[in-house]
């Protein structure tokens, strides 16, 4: 009964280690591979973007180095390339034209590809555009 009552904890012990491993969305604070929801622009321009109340703009950076951005109405895809100290380069590639999207959702779109670094404070990161702003994002629920 000893033996096996050591092999049921050892058994336990493992099991409670393997689950306190695993990566929950607070443990991935911090780390850009998230979805990020658009929270604003900051820039002298920025008083002419209003954001639809409806939605906000939701950016995804993936492992592989591809982003995918959704919009009011269109998605777009692209890549990401990072470098040293925060430097950032975003390409997008495409993007759907089914409709209309906000004039806030066409700046950020527009925006992206000028972003040259970024800076990560746990569920925050904020996209540097040099000589005109930057974007502000929060990790998406």
């Amino acid at each position: 009964m000893n033996k096996l009552y050591r092999s049921a904890i050892s058994t336990f012990l493992i099991i409670l280690i393997i689950v306190s491993c695993r990566k929950d969305k607070i443990d991935s604070a911090g780390n850009i591979y998230n979805q990020w929801e658009v929270a604003d622009i900051m820039s002298v321009e920025s008083v002419l973007y209003t954001k639809n109340n409806n939605f906000n703009p939701i950016i995804q950076f993936y492992k592989n180095g591809s982003i995918s951005l959704k919009l009011d109405a269109n998605n777009c895809i692209g890549d990401f390339i990072l470098s040293g100290n925060g430097g950032i380069k975003i390409i997008l590639s495409g993007c759907t034209e089914i409709c209309c999207d906000s004039d806030f959702s066409e700046k950020i779109q527009q925006t992206l590809s000028l972003v040259d670094s970024y800076e990560l404070d746990k569920n925050k990161m904020k996209l540097n555009v040099p000589g005109w702003g930057w974007i502000n994002l929060e990790l998406h629920n």
